[in-house]
C-alpha cells in the first residue's frame, strides 16, 4: 500500500500492514482500504501481482516515483 504524499517532498514507500489466509480475503481487504483511504494499493501473492487499487497505471507511477527516490538518498 501506498499512502498519499501530504507534500510533494514526502517520500513514497510501500507498507505491508495486512498478512491474510485466502486472495479473496486479501482482495476484499485491499479494496474496503483503498476505498477508506484512497491509497494505491499491489495484491501481490508468491511474487505475482494479482489486482491493483485504483489501476495498474497508478501502481505503476508510484514504483517508479520510489525508484527514483532510492537512486537520490
Amino acid at each position: 500500500m501506498q499512502p498519499p504524499p501530504h507534500k510533494p517532498t514526502d517520500q513514497g514507500r510501500w507498507i505491508e500492514p495486512v498478512q491474510v489466509y485466502s486472495q479473496e480475503y486479501a482482495l476484499y481487504v485491499a479494496n474496503l482500504i483503498h476505498q477508506d483511504t484512497r491509497s494505491v494499493i499491489k495484491v501481490v501473492r508468491d511474487g505475482l501481482t494479482i489486482a491493483c487499487y485504483p489501476n495498474a497505471y497508478a501502481v505503476e507511477l508510484v514504483e517508479r516515483q520510489i525508484v527514483r527516490q532510492q537512486r537520490v538518498q
